[in-house]
């Protein structure tokens, strides 16, 4: 909560475009605190990849980050779904390719197969499809990864320990869908779909094709 109120302070004076000029001590003026702790707040907010400081004779200036401004989007959402605002779908746009296999490993697992029925409301195919997102698109991931979804919750079995995942509803060119993500997120440009079909047999699709997901939050 104090990040996003940092951030949209920030974002008040222009730093979502812009790098702007801000003192620590005019930051700590509007946030109510004292000058040490509004400066150790932004250097812990540029270790995390919130915003970028460009340091000067002249004091520094601050520019919010892409993951910065994601934050502020995604606390923008969910008040609009606390003060009854329609939420429109978000839509990531990106590009076919192929897993490594580790999907279809994941989505064989019991623990999780038996939980997607309740919680998603489907038995999904035993693999998932594919994306590389590209230019806004993963930016926009960042508002799912800091968004609670549905949660999967992990397990054990006797060789090793899988953690918790969680779907947001989706839609692939009229196909039903959901988007999966680990709780402890990878950061990567790459999204995994999983369906009750192989959605690229079903859609006919191959590497290197544009789709466009629509995905609920």
């Amino acid at each position: 909560m104090r990040d996003a109120v940092i951030l949209l302070e920030l974002a008040q004076a222009g730093a979502h475009i812009a790098p702007r000029k801000l003192s620590s001590r005019k930051l700590a003026s509007r946030l109510g605190t004292s000058q040490q702790t509004a400066a150790r707040w932004l250097v812990d907010l540029e270790k995390r990849g919130l915003i970028t400081r460009i340091p000067s004779a002249r004091g520094q200036s601050v520019q919010l980050t892409k993951a910065g401004i994601s934050i502020l989007r995604s606390a923008h959402r969910r008040l609009n779904s606390i003060f009854g605002v329609r939420q429109q779908p978000i839509k990531l746009l990106g590009s076919v390719v192929s897993g490594l296999g580790e999907g279809s490993y994941y989505m064989h697992q019991y623990g999780y197969r038996r939980q997607f029925k309740s919680i998603i409301g489907f038995n999904p195919y035993p693999g998932t499809f594919d994306l590389k997102l590209s230019g806004e698109s993963i930016e926009l991931k960042c508002i799912l990864e800091s968004s609670p979804g549905k949660r999967i919750n992990g397990f054990k079995t006797r060789e090793r320990t899988f953690g918790p995942v969680k779907c947001f509803s989706a839609n692939l060119r009229g196909m039903r869908a959901a988007i999966v993500l680990p709780i402890r997120s990878t950061h990567t440009d790459i999204i995994e779909l999983i369906a009750t079909k192989n959605l690229r047999k079903a859609l006919k699709l191959k590497d290197g094709d544009r789709v466009e997901v629509e995905v609920e939050i």
